[in-house]
């Protein structure tokens, strides 16, 4: 288990586990500094602050960004979750997923499966609406037995059915690159490119390169390096990358929901918080190194 998780999710986007529930998680396994970074919302930050303030916790509070480019998503680490300007792009974010999980829903139904609108909202509880709210309405369904044949996880059902290439899936976002780095310094956040070989550059380490270049010319701080998804290539990749720019590194294990991982070797999604490989690498450095990005993005931003 490592000492820190900066990308974690919670019930306020698409995660199982409240805000409180997954600082109490961390605080259980030895985690004492946390990121909570859900999907286009801030909603969960509140909480999670101030259980953090109970348990002994250090939260900072953090947002993923979904974008069109590339569907590349960007973490903003130590925003002001107050910002009017970062609220209101939120809330287009907002009604964005929710026309395109509608949309979702209807070629899901013109294909046979069983599931309703008023379902996948149910699954939500009013959170953000995502792909993995469907799912669960989808599989709850016993109509739609036949086509989950040995489809037992969500994990087997975005496989199979709802990967990003898939003709069930409609990209929500309409934010870019630029404009999203921006709101989030002007938020007083460090933009992080969360995740960066997914999903556009898997075994692509010169074309991540290329657009690496791209964000950094855009004002881009730094980059996840360690991660639950990443595989060790991948890690090899991002330390040549970090070594060669001018960049901060992040760690995090993208977590949404806690199971037993017996049997399941990376890369996988994390089964706690804390969890993510670093292949024998060091992450010494990388807390301090994001506490100077983000008191500097807080000067900077007034």
């Amino acid at each position: 288990m490592n000492s820190f998780d900066l990308q974690i999710q919670t019930t306020a986007s698409d995660g199982t586990h409240t805000p409180r529930e997954c600082v109490e998680m961390a605080k259980k396994n030895g985690v004492y500094t946390i990121a909570i970074t859900d999907h286009d919302t801030v909603a969960g930050v509140a909480e999670a602050l101030q259980a953090g303030e109970e348990l002994g916790v250090r939260v900072i509070p953090g947002i993923e960004l979904s974008l069109r480019t590339h569907g590349m998503h960007l973490l903003g680490l130590g925003i002001d979750t107050t910002h009017r300007p970062f609220l209101g792009v939120l809330a287009e974010a907002a009604e964005n997923r929710k026309r395109a999980a509608a949309e979702m829903v209807r070629r899901f139904q013109a294909d046979g499966f069983s599931v309703s609108w008023e379902e996948v909202l149910r699954e939500a509880k009013g959170a953000v609406v995502s792909r993995p709210h469907i799912v669960s309405a989808i599989m709850k369904r016993p109509e739609n037995a036949e086509k989950l044949r040995g489809i037992t996880t969500k994990h087997d059902f975005f496989q199979r059915y709802f990967t990003d290439t898939s003709p069930y899936y409609v990209r929500a976002s309409v934010l870019e690159p630029l404009p999203a780095i921006e709101l989030i310094h002007a938020a007083g956040g460090v933009a992080v490119w969360s995740h960066p070989p997914i999903p556009d550059f898997v075994g692509d380490c010169s074309g991540l390169e290329a657009f690496l270049k791209e964000l950094i010319g855009w004002g881009m701080d730094g980059l996840e390096r360690f991660g639950a998804f990443l595989t060790e290539a991948d890690a090899d990749c991002l330390e040549s990358l970090t070594a060669r720019y001018p960049l901060i590194v992040t760690a995090g294990s993208d977590f949404h929901e806690a199971y037993d991982p017996a049997g399941k070797p990376w890369p996988r999604t994390a089964a706690t918080i804390g969890e993510f490989p670093t292949y024998g690498r060091s992450l010494d450095g990388i807390l301090e190194a994001l506490d100077r990005a983000m008191e500097r993005r807080r000067v900077l931003a007034g």
